[in-house]
């Protein structure tokens, strides 16, 4: 159940419901659930610091002791070029603390959203994850530092691509449970983003995990530590990122939500207290694999249990003690000590001397019944098993040249952790669940936050389809398309040629100068797109998104738009200011009330509604997006920017918006040179790409999306086939009304109201 999961909710479209998220919090935090069943029960917010604080050195003692463990002897050294640290040990802390290196930072991935682009704190938390991401480039996230790790032990069959993690037996069930239940919770940070605060703050306030502090003494130089540091500034990433110190920054947020009154700072101590306790039932679980992979008995106990179910299909004619060995790994799924006994006692094992024990030799070579079955790592613990093993009566005295066998085992019990108390599977979510928008102005409206449920994901869905049908017969009539064919030396030749048409039409339109309440105007029917800037993008601010190789340049000019987490260079915020300069005030951007402005012409909102879906299915249209944000990032430089510097400086009004778009977007290393890399990498590295029918197809779902930002209009008007022709845009079955006196809140703001205003 929880590697399904944590593969369900690495998927950047997915929605759960909320009642199935609290369940699983129950399961995987104890008594310690947010945002239900407080009454004074969850400790306060410093409390839970400092015993988490405590806890952690207390682990991480435990984890020193456990990796120096003098079995091994003094001057171990180990393949990352450490000593004293026992190599199973190392292995088994790498290998079960993998999902949770998968997840660092993962709570903040869906917290921004268009509604609160202009909020305050929402920058910073951004802020906090662009540091995780290793923003400014690919690949140098905290999982990517982790990644690194693994190969400098050798672990190379473990360093794999997050949609792998899930299928690697290796990793025990239950250490996918935290994991998977922290990227579920970020799905719906519409209903759980305080407490996702605080699961931040407690994060960031214990830095480096207990089993990787201790594992760092033994491996000072193999990596940039930092990297796994959540309290901890990244470095090496973009410079404008920096956010000082992350902790302190988390603490500010916490005391953010705190001003919002009593709710809001119940829910984040309440998200602090639950992932306290989730961490340390997590760390505990991590602590007894590498206790067991100290003791070469309980490492085969946990090697037989985890391979029993599979091998009972077989071996029905082999009689261990008389008794088919199907039927001891059928046993042996719940008890393997029996079967470990019967196998010590049998033919197959030489106690003391694994290099004389059919088991691991005849069994498994090329002409052996069990070849490849067991994996070299397998091999090694059954050896250390075997090798344990004191020698029974009737076995022979061992060579002179085998060394004695040493017992590796801890002196202590291995506690058996209490099992996570598991829910049912998700149930599946109601195709009813959701609002299906009546019109163009519910559907901005209700689109302003990230999850979609089914009803809203499925107007979003046809939405972007019947836009793309349009785009797709405006391809080579408009007169803006991207070349018929995509050629191996890349776009950035003709991006040069597109910047070149732009000066032209810039000096052949000198003497345009529209009158002043035309420019205004323009700017107002601007508002609803240009206060969105960015949000096609939304969508990578997902962890691995946002790392990859394609998607770290999006996020990087999706982090832009956003002005880097300062307020002064929020383009939103800018925007705002100009229409203020102007004499215009509009709503909050994520309220009822803007939406349905009566100075909003109605389509004003067919291009930013089209924007607010394509950024929710990142993963369903990427090669749309791809070529979307290309057309996006190349429309106004050198042209049109210009343009509008000249109109608004004549009539004296500011310009900071158009010229900070027309230098961060230039061609050479700003946004449009990144949006032509980013669909370079993707054709060059896509599967499809030795096959050139199925590449030419990529290549055209890139030049639909890049159509897609000004196809050429049907002759009734403005997109007039997109107003009321089909389900479920058209006339729902289910419930569309929205009470404008109760708006509903797709996303919190944490600022005070005035900030997300002019």
């Amino acid at each position: 159940m929880w590697r399904a999961l944590y593969r369900n909710a690495g998927n950047p479209e997915a929605f759960f419901e909320v009642g199935y998220l609290r369940s699983v919090l129950r399961a995987v935090g104890g008594a310690a659930e947010p945002a239900d069943g407080r009454n004074g029960a969850v400790p306060a917010l410093p409390e839970t610091a400092r015993r988490a604080l405590a806890w952690a050195a207390a682990e991480r003692a435990e984890y020193e002791r456990v990796l120096a463990h003098p079995a091994t002897g003094p001057g171990t050294a180990g393949p990352a070029g450490g000593s004293g640290a026992v190599p199973e040990v190392v292995a088994a802390l790498l290998t079960q603390s993998l999902p949770m290196a998968s997840v660092l930072g993962c709570w903040l991935q869906n917290l921004s959203a268009p509604g609160v682009f202009e909020d305050e704190v929402q920058l910073q938390l951004m802020a906090l994850l662009a540091g995780d991401v290793g923003v400014g480039r690919p690949e140098a996230s905290r999982y990517h530092e982790f990644r690194l790790l693994l190969s400098l032990e050798r672990l190379t069959g473990l360093t794999v691509d997050a949609p792998e993690l899930a299928d690697l037996s290796a990793v025990g069930e239950e250490l996918y449970a935290l994991p998977a239940v922290l990227q579920a919770l970020s799905r719906r940070s519409d209903a759980f983003a305080f407490e996702l605060v605080g699961v931040d703050f407690v994060a960031r306030s214990l830095g480096v995990l207990p089993c990787w502090a201790a594992l760092r003494a033994h491996r000072p130089t193999a990596i940039q530590w930092s990297r796994l540091d959540l309290g901890t500034a990244a470095a090496g990433v973009a410079a404008d990122t920096d956010v000082g110190d992350p902790a302190e920054l988390s603490g500010r947020i916490v005391a953010a939500c705190a001003a919002l009154g009593t709710e809001p700072a119940d829910r984040v101590a309440a998200g602090a207290a639950w992932f306290a306790e989730a961490v340390r039932l997590w760390s505990g679980r991590v602590l007894r694999a590498c206790r067991q992979a100290l003791d070469p008995e309980q490492a085969m106990v946990a090697l037989v249990r985890a391979r029993a179910r599979e091998g009972a299909v077989y071996h029905q004619d082999y009689l261990l003690e008389g008794r088919p060995l199907s039927n001891w790994l059928r046993e042996a799924q719940q008890d393997p000590r029996p079967l470990l006994r019967a196998l010590a006692a049998s033919r197959l094992v030489k106690p003391g001397n694994s290099a004389r024990s059919v088991l691991v030799n005849g069994l498994v070579g090329v002409r052996g019944r069990m070849f490849r079955i067991f994996s070299p790592e397998d091999l090694a613990v059954i050896r250390r098993w075997i090798d344990q093993l004191p020698a029974r009566a009737d076995q022979l005295p061992a060579r002179a040249d085998q060394p004695a066998a040493t017992a590796r085992t801890v002196d202590r019990p291995v506690p058996e952790p209490p099992g996570y108390p598991v829910p049912s599977p998700a149930p599946p979510v109601s195709a009813e669940l959701g609002v299906s928008p009546a019109d163009i102005r519910q559907a901005y409206f209700l689109l302003q936050g990230r999850a979609l449920e089914p009803r809203t994901r499925a107007f979003a869905l046809d939405y972007v389809c019947q836009w793309l049908e349009l785009s797709e017969k405006s391809l080579d009539s408009s007169g803006k398309s991207l070349p018929p064919e995509w050629t191996p030396e890349g776009l950035r030749p003709w991006l040069l040629t597109q910047h070149d048409q732009h000066d032209q039409q810039f000096v052949s339109a000198a003497d345009e100068l529209p009158d002043r309440e035309a420019v205004i105007d323009s700017a107002v029917q601007l508002a609803p797109l240009t206060l969105i800037d960015g949000s096609w993008l939304q969508g990578f601010t997902d962890l691995h998104l946002a790392s990859s190789r394609i998607g770290a340049p999006l996020f990087q000019t999706y982090w832009d738009e956003l002005g880097n987490g300062q307020l002064a260079l929020n383009h939103p915020k800018i925007y705002r200011d100009n229409l203020a300069d102007m004499g215009v005030t509009l709503p909050p951007t994520a309220s009822y009330e803007f939406a349905h402005d009566p100075r909003l012409r109605e389509e004003s909102l067919r291009l930013p509604v089209y924007w607010l879906c394509l950024g929710k299915l990142p993963v369903s249209y990427l090669p749309e997006i791809l070529g979307m944000n290309l057309a996006m990032e190349l429309s106004g430089v050198g042209g049109s920017y210009r343009s509008a510097r000249r109109f608004l400086k004549h009539y004296g009004y500011s310009t900071q918006f158009v010229d900070i778009h027309n230098t961060i977007d230039n061609v050479s290393t700003g946004h449009s040179a990144w949006a032509a890399d980013a669909i370079d990498t993707y054709l060059r590295t896509h599967p499809s790409r030795s096959d050139p029918r199925r590449l030419a197809a990529e290549w055209h779902r890139v030049r639909v999306g890049y159509e897609s930002l000004a196809p050429v209009q049907p002759k009734r008007g403005a997109l007039s086939a997109l107003r009321r022709t089909r389900q479920p845009f058209g006339t729902p079955a289910g419930p569309t009304a929205l009470d404008p006196a109760q708006p509903r809140l797709h996303h919190p703001p944490i600022s005070p109201p005035v900030r997300m205003s002019a």
